[in-house]
């Protein structure tokens, strides 16, 4: 498949780590006009921007999807190509589609009370609303759009890098499907760094040290590493739907603005093309279940 927006290195990175960070998606002066609507809204709950006396929540959910016209411009073309170029051209169910953007953790303190550190609860991905096979369609990628300065301990999302292919290798074997509720904690507890992962990693381990400064390479060669999504407003953030992640203590003192989006696809991944032309997200998935 020929890419229009993301290069070849960062589609290969997106195969093998599985996410890429794309910036200015969207102009960063359109972010900072939907983070004045947010404002807005989070206003009418009591929390003032010009006031940081009211943001006593370290976390404030607008549990709600905007189609207002300040999100709409927010689709760009090249936001809609970078997509495109991963889960393949044409087979993007919403192209063109304002189905709104939501929801929204806005993170203004969270964790700000504790030393920063690798969480151990929290880490998934996505899809409760859905029966989880490796060629499921309901999510074709997950997006982390921002719409502020995400600094590093700054609030951003945290990532499994390389997650997607255990992810991918333990949906190989249910093809019947599973809920994501049997599906986590089996897929977590089965592999030895997911386990340390999500239930702790002893006394006295330096979980910065163990999973973001030192990556690991399992017994099937996957690296694996726990990266911030850090960033600027416009920036997005396009990850694999296998991938892992977690929310993260925010300790800037500043306000991190971004939702998550689902892109869902036409039909279910193909991974027997008689042709060929796999998407990046479905070579990913090839190359993992294969090795």
């Amino acid at each position: 498949m020929s890419n229009r927006v993301l290069t070849d290195e960062q589609i290969a990175g997106f195969i093998d780590r599985g996410y890429v960070k794309l910036e200015e998606a969207f102009p960063r002066e359109q972010a900072l006009k939907a983070q004045d609507f947010l404002w807005d809204r989070l206003a009418r709950r009591g929390v003032r921007k010009d006031d940081p006396g009211t943001w006593a929540a370290p976390m404030v959910h607008l549990q709600e999807g905007y189609t207002d016209d300040v999100f709409a411009a927010c689709m760009t073309e090249r936001l809609e190509d970078a997509i495109e170029d991963l889960v393949g051209k044409g087979r993007w169910a919403d192209r063109g589609e304002n189905l709104g953007w939501g929801w929204w953790p806005v993170n203004f303190a969270l964790g700000a009370d504790k030393p920063w550190d690798v969480p151990v609860n929290g880490w998934h991905w996505d899809g409760i609303q859905f029966r989880h096979r490796v060629t499921s369609p309901d999510q074709g990628l997950l997006l982390l759009p921002h719409f502020s300065s995400v600094v590093s301990r700054g609030g951003g999302t945290l990532v499994a890098e390389g997650s997607h292919k255990i992810v991918a290798r333990f949906l190989a074997k249910h093809p019947e499907g599973m809920e994501i509720s049997d599906a986590l904690p089996q897929c977590s507890q089965e592999h030895p760094w997911l386990s340390e992962l999500t239930q702790g990693s002893g006394v006295g381990v330096d979980r910065i040290l163990r999973f973001m400064d030192t990556a690991t390479t399992d017994a099937l060669g996957t690296e694996l590493r726990v990266v911030e999504t850090t960033s600027e407003p416009g920036d997005v953030w396009f990850c694999h739907p296998f991938l892992y992640h977690a929310a993260a203590q925010n300790h800037s003192g500043a306000p991190r603005f971004m939702c998550n989006r689902t892109t869902p696809l036409k039909s279910p991944m193909a991974l027997d093309r008689a042709d060929g032309n796999y998407s990046p997200v479905e070579l990913s998935i090839r190359q993992a279940i294969s090795g």
